[in-house]
């Protein structure tokens, strides 16, 4: 009895990571999840380490051997860089060859690039990322990528969970001093995170490693009950992301209609902010068609991997 081809997919983060075997149609066969491998997170041993124990447990799932399956696309949070696929890529061969094991055909990509994939069925369109960090990520008809942003909180990250908690992080204190009124958000980040005065806000940002990026949540539950300050602070970082669509959308050249899906934990669900962010991008570009995502990114970076069996 001959097999059917077997791919593997595989959706990678700082907090959890999916993996979807499938056979050449699509057909999900298997799925597990385990922890964390983004190796800007976790480290590239670790990383590494994660991935081969899940793909030796999706392996077991559909009794294959791992060096059975065709194609294997790594979607992974912190692979942007050639240099960190690459490191991922040989810590892994490392522990395939010191388990006996033959590598499989491996591809690290980025899990925007998934996450791309995965919202249109590998079709044409343009998707918004912003959880932490942000990006604005495109496919054109030819099949070409195009990206807007995703330059990490130093250098970008506009409308993300950073960049909106830093900026309402900053608020605090000029309201600390009187130089801004801000009761209602300052009330809720003290009740929240103990950010009261400024010894406590000082040691939690530049010497506890304090999550800036968790404060997101404190000011979209605040825009929620209509605190005018919070509400500006998401009309603000709305419009930086709605700039980065009309750029991206520009670059593309497209004029006729486009789908465009909302990906991340701000904005992937119905949120205050996903509403500000709506409405700018329509009044912005009309040729626009928000609307969900037909897959997850774990689908994507399985139609990735049949993709690259396809091109053998």
């Amino acid at each position: 009895m001959v097999r059917t081809p077997l791919v593997l997919g595989v959706d990678g983060g700082g907090t959890k990571t999916l993996g979807l075997v499938s056979d050449a149609l699509g057909n999900v066969l298997a799925r597990r999840e385990v922890g964390p491998s983004n190796p800007t997170v976790v480290g590239f041993e670790r990383a590494a380490k994660t991935l081969f124990d899940l793909i030796s447990s999706c392996c077991d799932d559909v009794h294959c051997k791992p060096e059975e399956l065709q194609s294997v696309v790594f979607a992974l949070a912190g692979a942007g860089r050639k240099e960190n696929q690459r490191r991922v890529y040989e810590a892994l061969s490392d522990l395939f060859l010191k388990a006996g094991w033959k590598v499989p055909p491996v591809a690290v990509e980025t899990d925007a690039r998934a996450a791309l994939e995965g919202a249109f069925a590998g079709a044409p369109g343009v998707i918004v990322i912003a959880g932490t960090g942000s990006v604005v990520c495109g496919k054109t008809n030819a099949g070409e990528i195009v990206t807007i942003g995703g330059w990490g909180r130093i250098l970008g990250d506009e409308g993300s969970g950073y960049s909106i908690g830093r900026e309402a992080l900053k608020i605090l204190t000029l309201h600390l001093e009187g130089r801004a009124e801000a009761a209602t958000l300052s009330e809720m980040l003290g009740a929240t995170f103990n950010l009261t005065n400024r010894e406590e806000i000082i040691a939690a940002v530049y010497h506890e490693k304090f999550d800036i990026a968790s404060v997101a949540r404190v000011v979209l539950d605040a825009a929620a009950q209509n605190d005018v300050v919070s509400q500006r602070i998401l009309q603000q970082s709305a419009a930086l992301l709605a700039e980065q669509v009309r750029v991206i959308v520009l670059r593309m050249g497209i004029l006729r209609k486009v789908g465009l899906v909302f990906c991340g934990g701000l904005i992937d669900h119905d949120t205050v902010y996903a509403n500000v962010l709506h409405i700018k991008l329509l009044k912005m570009l009309p040729q626009v068609d928000i609307r969900p995502p037909l897959h997850p990114p774990a689908f994507g970076a399985v139609l990735m991997a049949i993709e690259r069996v396809k091109e053998t």
